[in-house]
């Protein structure tokens, strides 16, 4: 309490002693009403049946009375009683205890309630009987109520975060939790944990990450993107997480917040996309067919060998380079209708190309390809083509075609010569038949007739 207060306690009590002691010795009234004026704290006199004798006037500003209102009333007709409180009780213990410091509510003129601190001190001077002593503690219960709300927000916010979030003091005790930090852990009941060792909860957690936390502790803040650890049963978890510091309001580090992301999954999935991706990558190293993949700026970002030694190119000289710039020997009018087929259908389907060659005849190839198309259904990342070295069925289907048209030609001729023949006989018939003589040609006498 103030110092105006323990000055007023100890002239009282020193006026106590005195008049038992039979003596002048006493503070007087002005100094009395001075203290009672000037003192911080609200006052109140009661008698031993708690009636108000004296009151002070910060205590009339705090509750809005007049002193004639409250002079002569019994105490707990203003004062909030508990459920269940006996305040003629809680007097008694006063008394025998002397003193009591608690914490207390009272009704204002107005209604409304004013919640104080009050010290109550039991004195033996009739007849005054209690002195109570009172501070308004309103600021500072809304003032903890609004930083209790804040501590609920937070605790609120970090619980239902999509993160992993774990926030511990500086003896790595658990302060907060988040929903997804105890899923991805394991951990069934995130209020036991509070308030428990890090290491207690989580034992098998390898020396690195204790280091981590040390660094951390230390002010340092530490992260890592991909991390691997084994636990105890032998299976290895990944996590991206970052470990900083917290700091208390004189600066110092009060403790340690770790972001954790598991990314077990992820990983498992990006190995899994490795391996289809090496595998596909293997097959069209390897195919004995030309294969190029260009991307929707038209760079090649993809070709084998058989591409490259079709184009007497290296697989160098091929990827990274324009679609246009290798293929620019093809015709204008067949590259419109290419990429418009593509567009439309976002598929080609046997198209013949003759690939010209520097070190000799050309050759030809039926090409295959298709669009692959990224999450945006109406659009495509990459196009695919495969080709098929079809010029040496191209040779026998020329040479087929020649042998077609020899056929066709020697058939006719034979035709015309057949039908010359019959044309000879018949005329041979119609000259002996002149003649009176019997026709020679019987078959072409039938066919005539």
């Amino acid at each position: 309490m103030s110092t105006g207060l323990c000055i007023l306690a100890f002239l009282l009590l020193r006026a106590q002693r005195s008049a038992l002691q039979s003596t002048s010795i006493q503070p007087s009234k002005a100094e009395v009403d001075t203290l009672f004026r000037f003192m911080p704290e609200g006052y109140v006199g009661l008698d031993a049946q708690a009636r108000i004798l004296e009151v002070n006037e910060n205590y009339l500003m705090m509750t809005g009375y007049t002193r004639k209102q409250l002079v002569g009333r019994f105490f707990k007709e203003i004062i909030v009683l508990h459920e269940g409180e006996d305040f003629g009780q809680h007097l008694k213990q006063i008394e025998d205890e002397h003193s009591q410091l608690f914490e207390t509510t009272h009704r204002c003129k107005d209604g409304n309630l004013l919640y104080l601190e009050v010290s109550i001190t039991a004195v033996q001077a009739h007849p005054l009987a209690y002195m109570c002593f009172y501070r308004d503690i309103s600021k500072r219960l809304k003032a903890e109520s609004a930083l209790q709300h804040s501590t609920d927000l937070l605790r609120y916010v970090i619980e239902h975060t999509q993160s992993s979030v774990a926030i511990h003091d500086r003896n790595l005790r658990y302060l907060y939790v988040s929903q997804k930090y105890l899923d991805e852990y394991h951990i069934p009941d995130g209020k036991a944990i509070i308030g428990k060792h890090h290491y207690e909860v989580i034992p098998d957690l390898p020396e690195k990450w204790r280091q981590v936390h040390r660094r951390a502790l230390a002010g340092e803040v530490v992260r890592a993107d991909d991390d691997a650890y084994e636990r105890s049963d032998g299976h290895t978890e990944y996590t991206r997480w970052e470990c900083r510091p917290w700091y208390e309001e004189s600066g110092e580090v009060g403790g340690i917040i770790i972001y954790t992301e598991m990314i077990t999954k992820q990983k498992e999935i990006e190995v899994e996309l490795r391996k289809a991706h090496d595998y596909l990558a293997a097959l069209i190293s390897h195919a004995n067919a030309p294969i190029l993949v260009w991307d929707a700026s038209f760079v090649i970002t993809h070709a084998n060998k058989a591409l490259a030694d079709l184009l007497d190119l290296s697989t160098d000289q091929v990827i990274g380079k324009q679609l246009g710039t290798l293929f620019s020997f093809v015709p204008e009018d067949d590259v419109k209708e290419i990429f418009q087929q593509l567009e439309v259908s976002k598929e080609l389907s046997n198209k013949e190309m003759e690939i010209p060659s520097a070190h000799g005849p050309g050759r030809t190839v039926l090409w295959n390809a298709a669009a692959v198309k990224g999450s945006d259904a109406s659009g495509w990342f990459a196009i695919i083509a495969q080709g098929q070295d079809i010029t040496d069925r191209k040779k026998i289907e020329r040479a087929n075609r020649q042998q077609l048209d020899e056929l066709k030609r020697w058939f006719a001729l034979m035709t015309q010569r057949e039908d010359r023949i019959l044309d000879l006989k018949g005329e041979v018939n119609e000259l002996l038949t002149e003649l009176h003589r019997p026709a020679r040609y019987e078959s072409v006498k039938e066919d005539t007739v």
